[in-house]
């Protein structure tokens, strides 16, 4: 256990860095060696702390064992989750009474007081189904792990995942209230929070920035298999206070077990496949995890393979797709420490449908549409550790995680040459995070203290190295508090104070004496780089108030940031992958954002309704303005395009607001009979003189559904309406209102140790022709107009997708 504590102490250098000053160096040392010898001490045998308890979680009406229903202590804060027997068992309880608190989603909430030792063999604790009235710890919203919400929060489970499987993450939270997806082909395709995109939504990986550059291009991917998921959660709305610089906009935290966290004895695992019939998709995960009394060792192979789409009536080329998966991982559970190590590699090489256009040779005046054949390889090597330490005294808990990526991606045509090869990035990544959660003290609840640290060195190479790369370091402090105001009213206070240091990396194009057989210098300046350092404050204040069982109110005012990127500060020329020439903006400054959010949630034992709004004033907001395809022939650029009249877009900053709203209603029509309506939109305006729309945001939706669930089976319909896009830019293809049907059913066989699960989902049922608003693929097949009248691709038709999963 030593070795896992000296690899994560790092994650708490921030914190020891800002005490420098009251610390001498003999009292930072012991910091360290408490945290150490507490470690080594608390799993050491005492007269305290040394009983078990042992219990059986089932369903009150059928008995059937609930799996993966959570069950924990307070307040010593000792917990575990139910296996595939509904089994469960809590280690290093203290003698005296305990208050037991068991959650499952879906069933009602229990608490219940126990004297330990406690005097039978086994606990038997049977929960009552109820839709709704649950109350799930959204620990990415509320890192104390209490239930209390102050801005809309969702997680969805394994099987919720597995249901939704689909190519992409962003493909499967397309649809749910506040989340869309921006598209260009299904490989590179991410989701879309409330009309926020790429550096203004982070996007985690257990906790953690994952390190890929998904964020800075609508052609660059998630670098993880959705099949690798077995916990998906998202905040809608301002999250700088925790996750920091282009937190702006929301968070998506993606959960994986590569490190188990809790195991049972032996040899357990389990497989997994997807396939679906309009790409030829086929994918499947395989992973096996051996268990002791407190270690646990795990691996898994992953696969995925798809061709081309289809529309309703013809073929989207250059949109399939290859992906490998691998990691291996261990887990250590013993008295009050939790640990683990993971490592995994991946590799995913997809198409981009960048279409162009280009003078007809055989008949001058007219167009032809360039097929593509542009590709995309990413090759990712990630390690992630952590350390949960329950201690004893004023901070009773302490977590420590952190994560390193290496990654390089590779942009051009398939198989080049090294000297021909069009665009590389590699990335080198640090993020780490300390939080040290202390007990309730004078008119505070529980709360945490914590620290980051991010860094991330990026080299940019290649014949089209269109921006230098960077060289980031980032160290920040924040703080959650919760204060009890009165019976069913708390207040939430937080403060972030986050410093960052850029400078760029030279490459062959961004150097102060480049060759001038690439650079025209008569045309654009030597590039002689930049090194600058800015700080920023997040905060947050929230209030949420029950006065009833049925009804929360929560509403949380937050200040939040995002630091302006190198990429749209000095790109200057032909990126290939976006099929599009970039022009930064080198005064661009940092994005400081006001956000108000609110929810209202009302609850009965028949019906639920939700209903949530935000309003986000931005200043320094990072646009995109497209320029004309002909005139920007003319632009002088330091990367010239392989193309006769490639796309132009120039970055430049503005003000802006973003609005909307949120709604869900659930009604049980029976007693297994489940209807449902949701709908969400977003308004975004720039706040200048222009009040201009902000592009790219997506327009008003309702989906309707209607679900019946049995205690092993479910079908269930929906059908989704979207309004016509026509308050757009004037650079921005407008789209048309449409509708899509879809139907689902899933079916469970339960053994003793096993479960089988068998979903079919139908997508466009209806084999719809419609555009989607989110979609960046372009099209320029007017032999006339040519480059002067893009159009938008359809969207896939009918898709079959089957999903199997098997565990043990």
């Amino acid at each position: 256990m030593k070795l896992i504590t000296i690899l994560l102490t790092f994650a708490c250098l921030p914190v020891l860095f800002c005490a420098e000053n009251t610390m001498s160096s003999g009292e930072i040392s012991t910091v360290f060696d408490n945290i150490i010898h507490s470690t080594e001490a608390s799993n050491e045998p005492s007269g305290k702390g040394n009983h078990q308890l042992s219990g059986r979680v089932l369903d009150a009406r059928n008995g059937e064992p609930l799996i993966g229903a959570a069950v924990f202590v307070t307040p010593a804060r000792i917990g575990s989750t139910t296996d595939f027997s509904g089994e469960f068992t809590l280690q290093g309880l203290r003698e005296g009474q305990i208050e037991l608190q068991v959650n499952y989603l879906g069933y009602v909430s229990l608490k219940i007081q126990l004297e330990i030792p406690y005097s039978d063999d086994e606990l038997t604790i049977e929960m009552e189904s109820d839709f709704f009235r649950t109350q799930e710890v959204i620990v990415t919203a509320t890192p104390t792990g209490s239930a209390v919400n102050y801005q809309s929060a969702q997680a969805y489970s394994v099987n919720q995942l597995s249901a939704r499987a689909n190519l992409s993450l962003g493909d499967m939270l397309d649809g749910e209230p506040g989340l869309s997806s921006r598209s260009f082909g299904g490989g590179p395709s991410r989701p879309v929070i409330r009309g926020f995109d790429g550096e203004r939504l982070v996007v985690l990986e257990n906790g953690e920035r994952m390190g890929d550059i998904q964020s800075t291009a609508p052609d660059h991917a998630i670098t993880l298999d959705p099949l690798g998921l077995s916990r998906v959660e998202v905040v809608r709305g301002p999250a700088s206070l925790l996750y920091g610089s282009s937190a702006l906009g929301g968070v998506i935290n993606m959960f994986t077990e590569d490190a188990p966290r809790q195991w049972n004895m032996g040899l357990g695992g389990g497989i997994a496949f997807h396939g679906a019939t309009n790409n030829n998709l086929l994918s499947g995960s395989a992973g096996l995890i051996y268990g002791t009394e407190n270690q646990a060792f795990a691996g898994r192979l992953m696969y995925r393979t798809a061709g081309d789409a289809n529309t309703p009536d013809e073929v989207i080329p250059n949109t399939g797709l290859e992906s490998y998966t691998a990691s291996v991982g261990w887990g250590y559970n013993k008295g009050r420490t939790r640990a683990g190590i993971s490592g995994r590699y991946y590799q995913n090489h997809y198409g981009i449908p960048e279409f162009a256009s280009e003078s007809d040779p055989d008949n001058p005046g007219f167009f032809i549409e360039e097929e593509p054949e542009m590709e995309i390889r990413i090759f990712r090597y990630n390690a992630q550790a952590f350390l949960n330490q329950k201690l004893d005294g004023f901070f009773d808990e302490m977590e420590l995680r952190a994560s390193f990526s290496y990654s390089e991606q590779e942009e051009g045509e398939p198989d080049p040459l090294p000297e021909e090869l069009e665009l590389e990035i590699k990335t080198s990544t640090l993020s780490s995070t300390a939080m040290f959660m202390h007990r309730p003290f004078f008119i505070f609840n529980r709360g945490v203290i914590g620290s980051n640290l991010h860094y991330r060195y990026q080299e940019v190479d290649g014949i089209e190295a269109y921006h230098p790369g960077e060289d980031i370091l980032n160290l920040a402090l924040f703080t959650f508090q919760e204060v009890p105001l009165a019976t069913g009213l708390n207040l939430q206070i937080g403060a972030r104070f986050e410093q960052e240091w850029t400078s760029t990396v030279e490459n062959r194009f961004f150097t102060p004496h480049p060759d001038p057989d690439l650079v025209n210098l008569e045309e654009v300046p030597p590039f002689d780089g930049i090194s600058d350092a800015v700080f920023n404050f997040a905060g947050s204040l929230g209030l949420n108030y029950r006065p009833t069982k049925a009804l929360e109110i929560g509403v949380q005012i937050a200040r939040a940031h995002r630091n302006a990127t190198v990429l749209e500060r000095y790109a200057d020329g032909w990126h290939a992958g976006a099929t599009r020439v970039e022009l930064g903006d080198p005064s661009l400054s940092s994005e400081t954002g006001l956000g108000l959010d609110g929810f209202v949630k009302f609850t009965t034992e028949r019906w639920q309704a939700e209903a949530s709004g935000f309003y986000n004033n931005i200043s320094n907001y990072v646009a995109l303005l497209t320029l004309d395809n002909v005139e920007a022939v003319e632009i002088p650029y330091r990367v010239r395009a392989d193309r006769e009249f490639p796309n132009t877009v120039q970055f430049f900053g503005t003000d802006a607001k973003l609005l909307g709203f949120e709604a869900q209603f659930k009604m049980l029509l029976t007693e297994n009979l489940l209807g449902s309506v949701t709908a969400d939109y977003v308004r975004g305006t720039r706040d200048d003189e222009t009040g201009d729309p902000l592009p790219f945001i997506p327009p008003f939706r309702t989906t309707f559904g209607l679900s019946y669930e049995m205690s092993n089976w479910n079908v269930g319909a929906y059908y989704r309406l979207v309004a016509a896009q026509n308050r757009v830019p004037d650079d921005e293809l407008p789209t048309e209102g449409y509708g899509v049907a879809r139907l689902e059913a899933g079916y469970q066989i339960r053994g003793d140790n096993s479960v089988h699960s068998f979903n079919i989902r139908v997508d466009n049922l209806l084999n719809t022709n419609y555009s989607d608003h989110m979609s960046v693929v372009r099209r320029f097949n007017d032999p006339v107009l040519g480059p002067s009248a893009p159009s938008r691709f359809d969207m896939p038709g009918i898709n079959l997708n089957l999903m199997y999963r098997y565990s043990f």
